[in-house]
């Protein structure tokens, strides 16, 4: 069962979770609170912060990727006060050791405010989660329209982007190895996987390309 949850930080990032259940007649709920947003520092794209968490924009880790030398890489947005994400980390870091050998390792990004970093790295030590991992900034709202103007802020979510530092999937809310692995092979096949797998509007839904 997944749980599901809705986040909102006031006036900049709508965060949320969607919940997914495997058993027969999937069920989603919802639930929402606030959070009031700071003004953050103006640091630079890639700094390391007292967390242990390089922080990172958008725009640099896109850059990142396509300095790799992967054919592409899941990015996966998590915060340390979400508890779907708490689930789908380990799931995660399991799906990591089935592609990254292939040239698709999955990277994680923690979407927490700045005074709440070390948090979601605790999370990450607590869970024993050994994935590359950063910290979004300078603002949440910038990097959420780097990664794609689409996204409305919902946690966890993730990103499939190539070697070019194009989106090619984006998958709105958990996501299962089940459903992440075969976008992956379909990628690596050559094959047109362009699209949307938004969990929150129905089971399964799709939606066809980004641009």
């Amino acid at each position: 069962m997944r749980s599901v949850a809705r986040f909102f930080l006031l006036g900049v990032l709508l965060c949320g979770a969607c919940s997914r259940s495997e058993t027969e007649g999937v069920k989603r709920s919802e639930a929402a609170s606030a959070a009031t947003v700071n003004s953050e520092p103006a640091f630079g794209p890639t700094v390391e912060a007292a967390s242990a968490l390089p922080i990172t924009s958008g725009e640099a880790l896109i850059e990142r990727i396509k300095q790799s030398g992967n054919k592409a890489v899941v990015v996966t947005a998590f915060a340390s006060w979400c508890d779907p994400c708490r689930e789908e980390l380990p799931l995660m870091e399991a799906a990591n050791a089935k592609i990254k050998p292939r040239g698709v390792p999955i990277w994680i990004v923690a979407m927490d405010e700045p005074d709440a970093v070390p948090a979601a790295k605790a999370l990450l030590d607590q869970l024993h989660v050994t994935l590359p991992a950063y910290a979004a900034g300078p603002t949440l709202q910038a990097f959420k329209l780097a990664l794609n103007p689409r996204w409305p802020g919902m946690i966890p979510a993730s990103f499939l982007i190539d070697a070019s530092g194009k989106l090619r999937y984006f998958w709105a809310g958990e996501v299962y190895e089940k459903e992440l692995l075969p976008i992956v092979d379909g990628f690596l096949a050559g094959k047109h996987i362009d699209g949307t797998a938004d969990f929150g509007n129905a089971p399964g839904a799709t939606q066809p390309g980004h641009e």
